[in-house]
């Protein structure tokens, strides 16, 4: 017995090894300067509020991340893992702060929508009301999400509040950064992602079938039950259908052999932005897949270019 635990202890502190060693080799924002952790701002939801390094203003330019997770896993600390650290980090050394909140997931059979929406909506009201407390430039905010937080972060942008019944305020985003999220809901649906996922199901028991099937975890229902139901679902939580002229500036960044999100997404973003007159930016990996997996070291690098000179090239003096 005592051999049992002394292994696994052993263990522990080898993962728990691994993990620093990570966050300190790849200089994760948490290690660097003041980070305020978990402050409700609703009942269900917390977010982090990661301070900037060097005080350069009274009041600190302010960028909400959203992490990505496909609606059903993901943390808002996936801030740290490495994908954008060094953006982060240059973002904060020139006196940004950045908010990361978590919002809801899809769980035990029910749809993450419009809650995750709402969420999102929420902690935006939350910063309206205590910018000030934590000196925060509520004139100078930018909103950021990969993947599904992409997603929100263009519903947040694009689409009133009133639509799901969520939190109002008053803050104007300066601009969105939309790394390879899906803005058409029908075009990820009826994707080759979906499909690929539904042919491996398909193979499967019944039983396990229905717990891992991703579209039912995200409508909340079967959607090929119910075809006018799933219609007006991807309608209502498709980003691009409520794009004005009114949206803001827009960054996006999506790799050209993404399996899980197509690059199709994005270019028919970037035209419909093109179309109504809406400052946009549009920068294609090669050959770089969901994740920025197989990005090369060079090809990680100019995101982190892209990100932090998009952000200061849109601050409001």
């Amino acid at each position: 017995m005592l051999v049992f635990f002394i292994v696994n202890g052993v263990f522990l502190l080898l993962i728990l090894s691994g993990i620093v060693y990570f966050f300190v080799s790849n200089k994760a924002p948490i290690l660097q300067g003041k980070v305020h952790y978990r402050i409700p701002f609703k009942p269900s939801q917390t977010l982090d509020i990661y301070r900037p390094i060097n005080s350069l203003y009274d009041e600190a330019p302010v960028l909400i991340y959203f992490h990505g997770g496909a609606w059903v896993v993901g943390r808002k600390e996936a801030i740290n893992m490495n994908r954008f650290n060094g953006a982060i980090n240059t973002l904060r050394e020139a006196g940004y702060c950045v908010i990361s909140p978590s919002y809801t997931l899809a769980k035990d059979g029910k749809s993450p929508f419009p809650e995750c929406i709402r969420d999102a909506y929420d902690a935006i009201s939350w910063l309206e009301k205590h910018g000030e407390e934590y000196q925060l430039d509520l004139n100078n905010v930018g909103i950021f999400g990969e993947s599904a937080g992409a997603h929100i972060a263009m519903m947040t942008a694009f689409a009133p509040p009133e639509a799901f019944e969520a939190s109002s305020h008053s803050i104007k985003f300066n601009y969105l950064i939309d790394v390879y999220g899906p803005a058409d809901m029908d075009m990820l649906y009826h994707g080759p992602t979906l499909d690929t996922i539904g042919a491996y199901l398909n193979k499967l028991p019944a039983s396990v079938k229905q717990r891992l099937d991703l579209s039912r975890k995200l409508f909340g229902f079967d959607p090929t039950e119910d075809s006018i139901r799933a219609n007006d679902f991807m309608k209502r939580y498709s980003p691009s259908n409520y794009l004005t002229e009114k949206a803001p500036p827009t960054l996006i960044i999506h790799g050209n052999s993404d399996r899980v999100v197509p690059v199709e997404q994005s270019l028919q973003l970037r035209k419909k932005l093109d179309t109504l007159g809406i400052p946009n930016e549009y920068h294609e990996l090669d050959k770089v897949d969901h994740g920025f997996i197989k990005a090369k070291k060079d090809q990680r690098r100019q995101v982190q270019t892209w990100l932090s000179n998009f952000v200061q090239e849109h601050y409001a003096n």
